[in-house]
C-alpha cells in the first residue's frame, strides 16, 4: 500500500472553519471545523489517505443534496468532492462510455449524453448532485438508476488502496448501494455504459423523464424527497393523506406541490428542518401504521430529534 503523503502536500486544500450551508441545496448547515476541497483525483486519494493517517473519521459531501446538516460546528472533517470533476468519453461500436471523477455533476453529464445522442441516462433528468452522491445513494427515477447505467465504480478503499469494481458487485438496491453505505469506503469515479443512439430519441426521453417529475417543487430550496418509499406505497401519498401538505415549522414547509418534499421559505434552520420532518412521520404513523426512513444523509443531527414522537 502506498504510504499517505506528509500534510505539507495536502496543507493547499485543507480548509478550516469554512460554513457549509453554501455548500449545500437546502441551504442550511453549520461551520466544518475541517473542510477537504481536492482538486484533482490525486488530491481526492491524498485527502483521504492523509484523513485516515491522522485516524479521522469524515463525511463525504458531493453536490449537497440529498443531505442535512446540523446548525452546530462540525467537528468531523468533511470531504468535499465537488472540485474533481473529470470527464471522458469514448466509443465501442454500439455502446458509448462516459467515465466520471466523483465531483462530476450528474446534469453535466446527462447533457453530454443528449448533445452525442447516447441513450440509457434520461432517468437523470432533473435530479441534482454529483455521481459520487448518485452512486452512493443509487439515484433514480421511475425510468431508472444509477445501477441500471453503471458498469464500473472506482472506489478508494480503508486501506488506502484504489479499486475498480464491477456494477454486479456494488451491492444494489432501493436508494442505496450496500457496498459504499457505512463501508468507510470513497466513491472517487464511475463509468457508464450507454448505447448509441439519435439526439432525437435522447431528448424523446428527458421529456418523458422530466414530465414524470412535473409534480415535484422547483424554483425553491430543497434537497430532494425527505423519505424513502416503504415498500409498494408511496411516500408522498402517505404524507398527503396525513395531512403533511403545507405544515410549517420555522422557516421549514412542507411543499404544498409534493409532501415528500420540504423547502427552505426563507431563513430556515436545520433545526426547523428536522422537526418539521419528525412531525410528519409521526402523524404518518399515527394514521397508517408506517415508520417512514430517511432518504437523506445526515452530519451533525441529534438522532432522537429525527425519531421524536414515534
Amino acid at each position: 500500500m502506498s504510504k499517505a503523503r506528509p500534510p505539507g502536500s495536502v496543507r493547499p486544500f485543507v480548509l478550516h472553519s469554512r460554513p457549509l450551508a453554501p455548500l449545500t441545496t437546502w441551504g442550511v448547515g453549520g461551520v466544518a471545523e475541517t473542510l477537504l476541497a481536492p482538486r484533482s483525483r490525486d488530491e481526492l486519494i491524498d485527502a483521504v489517505r492523509w484523513a485516515q493517517s491522522e485516524g479521522e473519521g469524515f463525511f463525504t459531501l458531493g453536490g449537497g443534496s440529498n443531505v442535512l446538516i446540523g446548525d452546530g460546528p462540525i467537528n468531523v472533517p468533511v470531504l468535499l468532492t465537488a472540485g474533481v470533476s473529470d470527464i471522458e468519453l469514448r466509443v465501442e461500436g454500439a455502446s458509448a462510455f462516459i467515465d466520471c471523477s466523483a465531483g462530476a455533476k450528474l446534469s453535466n453529464v446527462l447533457g453530454i449524453a443528449i448533445k452525442e445522442g447516447w441513450s440509457g441516462l434520461e432517468f437523470a433528468a432533473g435530479i441534482p448532485g454529483t455521481v459520487g452522491g448518485a452512486i452512493t445513494g443509487n439515484a433514480g427515477a421511475l425510468t431508472g438508476s444509477a445501477a441500471s447505467s453503471v458498469v464500473k465504480v472506482r472506489t478508494l478503499e480503508e486501506d488506502g488502496e484504489t479499486v475498480e469494481r464491477d456494477s454486479a458487485d456494488m451491492g444494489w438496491s432501493y436508494r442505496r448501494c450496500g457496498l459504499i453505505e457505512g463501508s468507510g469506503r470513497v466513491v472517487t469515479g464511475a463509468s457508464f455504459k450507454l448505447s448509441v443512439s439519435t439526439g432525437e430519441r435522447v431528448r424523446a426521453g428527458v421529456k418523458e423523464a422530466i414530465e414524470a417529475r412535473r409534480l415535484q417543487p422547483v424554483g425553491c430550496r430543497t434537497a430532494g424527497c425527505v423519505f424513502k418509499n416503504p415498500q409498494g406505497q408511496s411516500a408522498g401519498m402517505l404524507l398527503d393523506k396525513a395531512g403533511c401538505k403545507g405544515l410549517v415549522q420555522g422557516d421549514a414547509r412542507v411543499s404544498s406541490v409534493h409532501a415528500n418534499f420540504i423547502e427552505n421559505a426563507g431563513g430556515c434552520s436545520a433545526r426547523d428542518i428536522v422537526r418539521l420532518a419528525a412531525m410528519c412521520r409521526k402523524m404518518v404513523f399515527d394514521m397508517f401504521g408506517v415508520t417512514l426512513d430517511f432518504e437523506i444523509k445526515t452530519l451533525g443531527v441529534e438522532e432522537e430529534m429525527i425519531y421524536a414522537g414515534l
